[in-house]
């Protein structure tokens, strides 16, 4: 299986809000899912309308997934092309904010900014920097926030055009070329030197162009980028245009460009390309630190706690479930336990007083056998005794364990008869085995004899024997 990551791109004009949601992984990218909605007619009109239309989401949101990014338009943005010297990240950083300090007309802490790199070299950079107002920005975080949907990146949106038209256009690779990029809401230039962006800049929102006045404003706002353009990237009096428009332009506006593209013109509906809301989803789905970014950090911690609150809150129920299945199971367990438990104990206790009876019967037969038993009697130990007893050696005691020993204590005039004795007394096949206790002098008479003690061990008998 895959790992696959999700990203969704949403764009507004003042018609229509539509969104793209894109998986990626490594077999590809592909479209998910897609969809639009219409907003009120006139609802932009009304000064206290809101920045977006977010109510018309309410019913849809469940359907992003992954990052969430918004399209900021090119009219409320400060953008700039630089050449830095320099390719190191850290550098370009400070560069960039030095110089979008000293280009914005507002103080730092008002702006949201970033930068985009658009080519580089060994020791150069042409990045964008871009700028959008913070308040804006708090604005629209907070539109979407009271809908349940939370922001993970802010795009600008002719950025995302400039990627889908390289990535699905064929955009001229040499020499200058003029983009023109007409959407209901948004009117927009791009030039490019040898497919690199030099300029990227918000035109006035113009809607009849068949007015000879907005004819000339147009042209006269496109000469005057060019003409500024000279003193840093050079003069290129063979210009191209390409007109990407939502509508089918009446032939004013490309017969008045003609005068500023000596290398001609030519027109292009936007139709042909993807949808904005999917060059945003695609732009964050190969985002890397090099593409612009105007959402604040602030708002990438929260979305990561919230992500983390999220996974903990999983972990935890997950946990909680599972410790209370184990509860449960050990519970059942010890029940049925306790309950096979107690059936055998009411068992054991019918059984117990019959067990009793029979145990102490058999003990009372046992011990009537072992004394009933003349295997081994008193008078055969004595007479096996007596018959290996050598007649220098007195028996003086004879004490007799029934099945267990015989102990003789005597006495003889030397030690040499006592061994002979005990030496017979253990090749007579009567006995199990000897124990000599000790041997000691005494004074019988005034003589003196050698005094021993010792233990005859008996065989056990059949009846003795237990099962």
């Amino acid at each position: 299986m895959l790992l696959s990551t999700y990203t969704t791109g949403i764009h507004y004009t003042d018609r229509q809000v539509e969104w793209t949601v894109l998986r990626k992984n490594r077999a590809g990218t592909e479209k998910m899912r897609e969809g639009s909605l219409p907003i009120e007619e006139g609802f932009f009109e009304d000064e206290s309308a809101p920045l977006f239309p977010v109510e018309v989401l309410k019913n849809s949101h469940k359907q992003f997934r992954g990052i969430v990014t918004l399209s900021l338009p090119s009219s409320r943005l400060l953008m700039r092309v630089l050449d830095l010297p320099s390719t190191d990240p850290d550098e370009l950083d400070g560069m960039v904010d030095l110089q979008i300090d000293r280009l914005s007309p507002f103080p730092a802490d008002q702006l949201t900014t970033s930068y985009e790199i658009l080519d580089r070299s060994e020791n150069h950079s042409r990045v964008l920097a871009i700028a959008a107002p913070r308040k804006t920005v708090d604005k629209l975080g907070d539109l979407f926030k009271e809908q349940n949907i939370y922001i993970r990146s802010l795009d600008a949106e002719i950025l995302a055009w400039w990627s889908l038209l390289v990535a699905h256009a064929d955009v001229p690779r040499e020499g200058r070329v003029i983009l023109i990029l007409e959407e209901h809401t948004e009117f927009s230039m791009i030039v490019v030197d040898d497919g690199v962006p030099i300029c990227f800049r918000s035109l006035e929102l113009f809607h009849d162009f068949t007015d000879p006045s907005v004819i000339a404003e147009i042209t006269g706002e496109i000469s005057y980028t060019l003409l500024s353009l000279e003193t840093e990237f050079g003069n290129s009096s063979a210009c191209r245009t390409e007109v990407w428009s939502e509508s089918e332009l009446p032939h004013a506006l490309p017969d008045a460009l003609k005068t500023l593209s000596p290398r001609g013109i030519n027109l292009h509906r936007l139709a042909t390309i993807p949808t904005l809301a999917e060059g945003l989803a695609m732009r964050s789905a190969e985002r890397g630190r090099h593409h612009a970014e105007l959402v604040p950090r602030e708002w990438v911690e929260l979305q990561r706690r919230r992500q983390i609150l999220k996974l903990s809150l999983v972990v935890s129920a997950a946990l909680l479930c599972l410790w209370i299945a184990v509860i449960a199971v050990t519970g059942t367990v010890f029940t049925v336990q306790k309950s096979a438990y107690n059936r055998i104990r009411k068992e054991a206790a019918k059984y117990e007083e019959p067990a009793r009876i029979a145990k102490e019967a058999r003990a009372g037969m046992l011990s009537l056998e072992k004394y009933a038993n003349r295997t081994h009697s008193a008078l055969d130990s004595l007479l096996e005794i007596t018959t290996v007893l050598p007649a220098s050696v007195e028996i003086n005691s004879f004490d007799y364990s029934k099945g267990k020993a015989v102990r003789l204590r005597g006495s003889a005039p030397s030690k040499d008869p006592v061994l002979d004795f005990l030496s017979r007394l253990g090749a007579a096949g009567l006995f199990k085995g000897i124990k000599d206790d000790k041997t000691a002098m005494q004074l019988r008479q005034g003589q003196r004899r050698e005094g021993f003690s010792v233990t005859v061990l008996l065989p056990e008998t059949a009846s003795e024997v237990q099962p």
